[in-house]
């Protein structure tokens, strides 16, 4: 089988040639899964993120349609405060007129 050493020296380097091709393929696999984990962190970082974007969209929503119920209870609130004005002016009014 091994007549000379250039027999040896060729079976040496097959043996090296399957070592570094299994490290490669070794390397190969471990740098795809760590793609795959990054993919994985990436796509649950977006959906988290669209979580969070919709929560912001509703709070907003809520809080543009509780300013306008504010809008028009402040207004009410005015309106109710300028009446009670005006019926205390006119109650002065007509009292100061019976004491003269």
């Amino acid at each position: 089988m091994l007549e000379t050493s250039k027999d040896l020296l060729y079976v040496v380097i097959s043996f090296c040639i399957l070592w570094i091709t299994v490290f490669m393929c070794w390397m190969i696999y471990y740098v795809a899964m760590l793609l795959k984990q990054a993919y994985d962190v990436t796509k649950s970082f977006k959906s988290k993120l669209e979580k969070v974007e919709g929560l912001i969209d509703v709070a907003k929503d809520r809080l543009e349609k509780s300013s306008t119920h504010m809008a028009l209870l402040a207004e009410g609130v005015g309106q109710v405060v300028k009446y009670v004005i005006n019926k205390k002016e006119t109650k002065e009014t007509k009292t100061k007129g019976k004491k003269k």
